[in-house]
């Protein structure tokens, strides 16, 4: 087996691992934000840096880009934790991004400082989309700082037709004292919330760090939409080639609403457009049947927007993949 794949094989026995245990027995045992006590997740700014062109790679590994073998510089750290509707109940469903600068304090937004000299090998996004357990799962780096901010990470989730976007931050930083972004949180609670302890990972080979954040939702969503797409033409091929047909399924919807449907192409944002075929049924339920030309090539994310081109009602994006052969 070469170098390269082994370093393949080995990140997917991690994530693989990962998910058969749960995702709770590898990390979610280290100190950090329990529940006991509920406390909603306080809103706060998306900043300046949230990427405008997504990376290639958007998985819960910001380490290592796609099969690349050269991994990003910095702790090696992980971030895992569950998020829970405002009764404490787990949410399946939900879907989390994260971003956050690279070791020297650069983000993968041209506006940031830094930005030509970034560390490339850094994925700086990453996305994940929680089971019936609500956990979540990051491996990453620890942010570098840069002028102005207290050491931080971004992150935003959906869930239930709501989204909260906020940012997490390291117990034990001098600069939280005068950071004016966690400082603008007024109640001592709720600021209290997304401040946690990063602890060594014991036994672990590169010195790796790890924290425990459990985010609450301030409402109880009670369903949330899912979008899920199928092979008319071959369904248990993975991927779709160009001529294959295809039908798309919504659940969970609101009852009598129109759809609209969000595009990416190759990471690029082409926007909400429709609404297309028919109202949801009085159970929410929606499908819409097609086929791929042959110009479709490429990889897709699909997102189902219910109710007008603007709404917060939003499944968790289908990423699919067209090719020519």
């Amino acid at each position: 087996m070469t170098h390269k794949e082994n370093h393949l094989s080995s990140r997917r026995r991690f994530f693989k691992t990962a998910a058969a245990a749960g995702v709770g027995s590898l990390f979610l045992d280290v100190p950090g934000l329990f529940a006991e006590q509920l406390v909603a997740t306080p809103d706060q700014t998306e900043g300046p840096y949230y990427p405008p062109t997504l990376p290639l790679d958007t998985d819960n590994d910001l380490v290592v880009i796609n099969s690349n073998l050269t991994s990003a510089v910095g702790q090696i750290t992980y971030i895992s934790g569950r998020i829970l509707n405002s009764s404490g109940d787990p949410i399946r469903n939900a879907y989390m991004e994260i971003w956050h600068a690279d070791n020297t304090g650069a983000y993968i937004h041209p506006s940031s400082n830094g930005y030509a000299n970034r560390d490339v090998n850094f994925q700086g996004f990453g996305r994940f989309l929680t089971g019936s357990s609500g956990e979540y799962l990051f491996r990453t780096i620890k942010p570098g700082l840069y002028t102005g901010r207290t050491r931080h990470i971004h992150f935003k989730v959906k869930a239930g037709g709501q989204t909260l976007t906020s940012q997490l931050y390291f117990l034990g930083e001098s600069q939280n004292a005068s950071d004016s972004v966690l400082q603008g949180i007024r109640d001592t609670t709720a600021r209290n919330s997304v401040i946690v302890p990063f602890v060594s990972i014991e036994g672990s080979s590169v010195g790796a760090i790890a924290a425990r954040f459990d985010i609450v939702l301030s409402v109880t969503p009670s369903v949330v939409p899912v979008l899920t797409m199928t092979n008319l033409t071959n369904p248990t091929r993975t991927g779709y080639l160009a001529g294959d047909s295809w039908r798309v399924d919504l659940k969970n919807a609101s009852a009598g609403s129109r759809v609209y449907l969000h595009l990416w192409k190759d990471n690029v944002d082409l926007g909400v457009s429709g609404p297309y075929g028919s109202l949801t049924d009085g159970s929410g339920a929606w499908s819409l049947t097609g086929s791929y030309g042959s110009s479709e090539t490429g990889l897709w994310e699909v997102q189902a927007v219910i109710g007008s081109s603007t709404s917060p009602e939003t499944s968790a994006p289908v990423n699919i993949r067209i090719s020519n052969s």
